[in-house]
């Protein structure tokens, strides 16, 4: 006799996918590649034993090299990313900055789901789902203008949407998200798989400005000078902290965005090849709460 048995399996991706982050942030791969490659050129008779005395030299060595590697900008096969790699991108910057268009060109690039926090969000307060814990949080949040709740429930509504299937199997890049350090520091320390590259495109207020009002082909809230005002008044304002939390980041690539497009987006694909992929703190230390 059989019964049908119902289950959640959110707890077991959410496992699945923190596993994942967890095998690729301490390069077991790379571990397991040289222990097996050093193996097959020199045999030996108890494999326990000779894994126990070289583990740990092999680990340290990889882990050295990659360090050095990050601090110096030398180039290597030692971090060479593996052929699964599935890129996990944040685009941040001020309005203006050109996110929109980079995400688009990335994600066709590399196959990646494109993922817009703002639609999401929206999607979400106007979609079916209207039973959803999150999305009730989120509508809460709007309605008693709540910055942190509001912040809350879409990090939650985000962290559901990258444990979906299409997100773990394609990789994602991300824009309108993070907006503060709050936010940056949940985004890296407690989502099940967050971003192994933030793309930090620098401008200044003045030319991005410019490029939202020409690029503003037909009318739209967004072009409107009030709605750019309190645009750019919110980002200086949180700005300097979420600045500060990034600078610990090994994730974070600077970008100069006040180039032309195909600068910036050759640039962008030029550091996710080449730039050692080290995951973390740069100084072994979180920095402390802002």
């Amino acid at each position: 006799m059989s019964f049908s048995t119902k289950f959640d399996k959110l707890p077991l991706v959410q496992f699945g996918a923190a596993f994942m982050f967890y095998v690729e942030k301490h390069k077991l791969m790379e571990l397991m590649s040289r222990l097996l490659a050093e193996i097959s050129i020199e045999p030996v008779d108890d494999i326990r034993r000779w894994l126990g005395e070289n583990v740990r030299r092999i680990s340290h060595d990889i882990y050295t090299k990659s360090l050095d590697a990050f601090h110096r900008g030398v180039s290597g096969d030692f971090y060479q990313l593996p052929r699964s790699f599935f890129h996990r991108i944040v685009l941040h910057g001020r309005p203006g900055s050109g996110r929109r268009s980079l995400a688009h060109v990335l994600g066709r690039r590399w196959d990646l789901l494109i993922i817009d926090a703002d639609a999401l969000a929206y999607h979400s307060i106007n979609g079916e789902d209207q039973e959803n814990e999150h999305v009730k949080q989120l509508q809460r949040a709007i309605e008693m203008d709540c910055v942190y709740g509001r912040s809350q429930a879409i990090g939650n509504l985000i962290q559901r949407r990258l444990l979906q299937e299409d997100a773990l199997h394609r990789g994602w890049i991300l824009y309108n998200y993070p907006n503060n350090s709050c936010e940056a520091r949940e985004l890296f320390d407690g989502f099940s798989v967050p971003p192994n590259r933030l793309i930090y495109l620098q401008i200044d207020e003045r030319m991005a400005r410019m490029r939202i009002i020409s690029n503003s082909y037909t009318p739209s809230p967004q072009s409107d000078i009030t709605y750019i005002d309190h645009q750019m008044e919110q980002y200086c304002k949180s700005e300097p902290a979420l600045d500060s939390y990034l600078s610990h980041r090994r994730e974070v690539i600077y970008i100069d965005a006040k180039r032309c497009f195909e600068e910036v987006k050759c640039e962008i694909m030029s550091e996710l090849n080449k730039t050692p992929y080290v995951l973390g703190y740069k100084y072994g230390q979180p920095p402390a709460q802002i």
